[in-house]
């Protein structure tokens, strides 16, 4: 297990997890949202590969509309 934070909470996760299987485990919606981690945007396609390092910083950012 290695820690992150998301939206600045503090969690536990698999080291094989991945963005889509966090995003699964909290019951985040995939659609409409924008993914980083450390400041960096991750691009959807690498969702299902792209995994974490301890102590990762992630921001799941969603989209609202407005007007």
């Amino acid at each position: 297990m290695i820690k992150i934070s998301v939206n600045e909470t503090a969690m536990e996760v698999e080291e094989t997890t991945t963005i889509s299987k966090l995003l699964a485990k909290i019951k985040s919606p995939s659609e409409g949202i924008a993914f980083a981690i450390n400041n960096s945007i991750i691009r959807k396609e690498q969702w299902n590969s792209h995994g974490f390092n301890s102590n990762d910083q992630v921001l799941i950012i969603q989209a609202t509309q407005g007007g």
